[in-house]
């Protein structure tokens, strides 16, 4: 017989870890809302939209996320790796230092990248006729941007499993889609309302997605838009080293690194 205390008992349990762990609550709420702004903004612009170039645009922004989503997370997820496989006590045992582990997670998840690149624009140039070349030398420029705030969110990532520990992991594959309805990837910031728009400005890859759309539509590379994504990713990516030696240093002091391994 089914013993309803039992089944309350799960119930109960459940609650409790969603309201802890937060990764549980994105799926519960954080994700559908989010989900219904970047979709709310895409649909309104494509209401107002008529042009040739929506494809392109669509296709480009996924493509460019793709490059930032994957090493920001990458970063991150490697590093759970090894703490959930116990190989990261491995690593501190060995003269490797906390700057050569994490440039080797970074160029690891470059090399994965620029493999899902070239998959990407195969598929897309084969079954969708659109050419990445198109983006010219600003496609560079652009995936430069992209790989520098990429590695500062990867750095970022790690630096709250040092300091919360590794039952925050799985906030390294979910912070990306926090930013993503902001970063006007699939439509430009003048959709979004005045007060996203500020929040926007201060993204640095919302400047790379509204220089891909100007290249486009008018085969002009935005030297502006280019200079400002570079100078946001500077000031963040000093601010995310700070801040994991800040953390990485107080976490050796307190020896509360051997909770986390």
């Amino acid at each position: 017989m089914l013993n309803l205390n039992r089944v309350s008992a799960i119930i109960l349990r459940h609650y409790f870890l969603s309201i802890h762990q937060l990764n549980r609550f994105f799926d519960v709420l954080i994700s559908p809302v989010l989900m219904i702004i970047l979709w709310g903004f895409l649909s309104k612009y494509i209401q107002g939209l008529n042009t040739p170039t929506l494809a392109s645009f669509l296709l480009g922004g996924i493509i460019l996320w793709a490059i930032f989503e994957k090493v920001s997370t990458d970063i991150g997820v490697n590093f759970m790796f090894d703490i959930w496989d116990r190989n990261f006590i491995n690593v501190l045992s060995t003269p490797i230092t906390f700057l050569e582990y994490i440039t080797g997670l970074v160029i690891v998840s470059l090399i994965r990248v620029l493999i899902t690149f070239v998959a990407m624009w195969f598929i897309a140039a084969a079954f969708y006729d659109f050419q990445l070349s198109s983006l010219g030398f600003g496609l560079s420029l652009f995936g430069l941007n992209l790989f520098i705030f990429a590695t500062s969110f990867g750095i970022f990532n790690i630096t709250l499993v040092l300091r919360f520990g590794h039952s925050i992991g799985p906030l390294t594959w979910i912070l990306p889609f926090f930013i993503q309805p902001f970063a006007a990837v699939f439509y430009p910031l003048s959709v979004l309302p005045q007060f996203f728009q500020n929040i926007a400005f201060l993204i640095p890859i919302s400047h790379v997605f509204e220089g891909m759309r100007q290249v486009l539509q008018t085969g002009v590379f935005n030297m502006e838009e280019f200079w400002l994504s570079l100078i946001l990713n500077i000031v963040y990516f000093i601010a995310s080293i700070s801040f994991f030696a800040f953390i990485l240093k107080n976490v050796l002091k307190s020896g509360k690194l051997v909770k986390v391994v």
